[in-house]
């Protein structure tokens, strides 16, 4: 029974992520075609192929959604997600990939993304998906000298009184 844990494991998602900050201190979120609502924003990056470490997909990933080569500096944020019954089970590595400057020509494919946009920390909440919030959140705590955080499935935020 042990062996075949190690050996035959269940399958299980990761993803590379990329918190890119321009000269203001803004994130850069992309919007993704093919989700709708707040869950469309989120930031560039993108799944593990087999075998391939989450940093070495977030590179691969960056270049391929926008056209730069960007190298990941160091891990923020471990984000595990539960199988929710659209998406599987899995981790999200979030990385610091450093800045750029916002009048950079990002080439993204038409097929994937309508876009992107810049966002301050105090826009997220209006603009993006509560976990994703949640994700950047605990990303600029941490490359501001914080430990790494991990994460576990969706925020538990409270209702304003």
């Amino acid at each position: 029974m042990h062996t075949t844990a190690f050996t035959s494991p269940p399958p299980r998602r990761a993803a590379g992520l990329a918190l890119i900050r321009d000269e203001n201190g803004r994130v850069l979120l992309l919007d993704k075609a093919y989700r709708q609502g707040p869950a469309r924003f989120g930031l560039p990056g993108g799944l593990a192929e087999p075998g391939e470490p989450a940093s070495v997909a977030c590179r691969r990933q960056v270049l391929r959604e926008m056209g730069l080569t960007l190298v990941p500096r160091g891990l923020l944020v471990v984000h595990y997600m539960p199988d929710d019954g659209e998406v599987k089970e899995g981790h999200n590595f979030v990385f610091d990939c450093g800045s750029i400057p916002s009048g950079t020509p990002l080439a993204l494919p038409d097929d994937e993304f309508r876009g992107h946009l810049w966002l301050d920390v105090e826009e997220l909440c209006d603009a993006v998906a509560p976990y994703t919030e949640w994700r950047i959140s605990n990303a600029l705590e941490a490359g501001e000298g914080g430990p790494v955080r991990y994460l576990v499935g969706h925020p538990e935020f409270r209702a304003a009184a």
